[in-house]
C-alpha cells in the first residue's frame, strides 16, 4: 500500500482526500503546517447583517475553507438570534474555487454558488466573476472574505475593471513549531515510492530545504501550477501537477503517472 502524505491539515468532520485515497488502497497521512484563528469575527457578522451588504452588494467572494469555516460559525449565531434577513445572506451569489469549497458552502444554506468545478484558481474566478452578466446592469460591488496572507489575484484583476472589492479578513495563518521533526520522523518510516504531496508553500519552508539538501525516495506532487511554480524555483521539479485542486483530480494524475512507469 502506498503512503500518501499530504501536507495539509486534516478537514473535519471529513476529509475527501482521505476518504478517495483510502478507497483506492493508499495510506493517506496527514502531516499539518498551519495553524489557523479566526479574527474580526465581530466585524464580519456586523456587515453581513448591515443594509449596506444585504442591499448594495452584488455577490460574496469565498476562496478558502477557513473562511467557510468562520462563516458556518457566524451563521450559526444568526440562526440561533433568529436573524430575519439570513435568506438574503444565503441567496446572494457567491464565487468560489473548487468542487470542494463549492460543497462546503452548500452544506451552509447558500443557493446561488457560482465558479466551483470551472473555477480551478483564483485567475479563472476573476473571469467568470468578470463575464457574469449580472454586473452588466448592476454596481459591481463584491465583498472577498480572505486571510491575513493571500495572493491579490482576485482583487487586481477585478478592480482593474472598475469593481469595488471589500475584503474584510477573517482568518490568521501561522506556522506550527515542530514541522521539521514530524515531518523527519515519517520520512525516516516512509515506505518505497511514498507520495510527499504540497498544497501550498505556506509552512513548507523547513521541509524544502530538507529535500534540497538530504537525499529521499519521496515522489512530489503539487496541487497545482501555483505551487509547482514554488517547487521549481527552489529546484524541486514534481513529479505530478493535479490538473484542478481537489482530490479526485490529484489521485488521477497520481495514478495516470504511476501506470505509466
Amino acid at each position: 500500500m502506498a503512503r500518501i502524505i499530504l501536507l495539509k491539515n486534516k478537514t473535519v468532520p471529513t476529509d475527501p482526500y482521505d476518504e478517495l485515497f483510502s478507497q483506492y488502497q493508499y495510506e493517506p497521512v496527514f502531516l499539518p503546517l498551519l495553524r489557523h484563528s479566526s479574527i474580526n469575527e465581530k466585524e464580519v457578522k456586523e456587515f453581513l447583517k448591515s443594509d449596506l451588504y444585504l442591499n448594495e452588494y452584488q455577490a460574496l467572494i469565498v476562496t478558502s475553507q477557513r473562511c467557510i469555516e468562520t462563516l458556518a460559525k457566524l451563521l450559526q449565531e444568526l440562526r440561533h438570534e433568529k436573524f430575519e434577513r439570513l435568506d438574503q445572506i444565503l441567496n446572494k451569489p457567491s464565487y468560489t474555487v473548487g468542487p470542494t469549497t463549492s460543497q462546503y458552502l452548500k452544506n451552509l444554506g447558500f443557493t446561488d454558488i457560482r465558479g466551483g468545478k470551472d473555477a480551478g484558481n483564483g485567475s479563472i474566478l476573476s473571469d467568470i466573476i468578470i463575464s457574469d452578466p449580472m454586473f452588466r446592469t448592476s454596481a459591481k460591488k463584491v465583498l472577498f472574505l480572505t486571510g491575513e496572507i493571500r495572493k491579490d489575484i482576485i482583487p487586481r484583476k477585478l478592480k482593474s475593471i472598475d469593481f469595488s472589492v471589500l475584503e474584510l479578513v477573517s482568518y490568521r495563518t501561522e506556522p506550527l513549531e515542530d514541522i521539521q521533526f514530524r515531518y523527519e520522523q515519517l520520512s525516516q518510516t516512509a515506505p518505497e515510492k511514498s507520495w510527499l504531496i504540497f498544497f501550498s508553500p505556506q509552512g513548507t519552508a523547513d521541509i524544502v530545504s530538507i529535500l534540497k539538501e538530504k537525499k529521499h525516495n519521496f515522489q512530489i506532487a503539487s496541487i497545482g501550477p501555483t505551487t509547482e511554480e514554488y517547487l521549481l524555483d527552489n529546484g524541486i521539479k514534481p513529479a505530478v501537477v493535479s490538473s484542478k485542486p481537489d482530490a479526485e483530480s490529484l489521485l488521477s494524475s497520481i495514478m495516470n503517472y504511476e501506470h505509466a512507469i
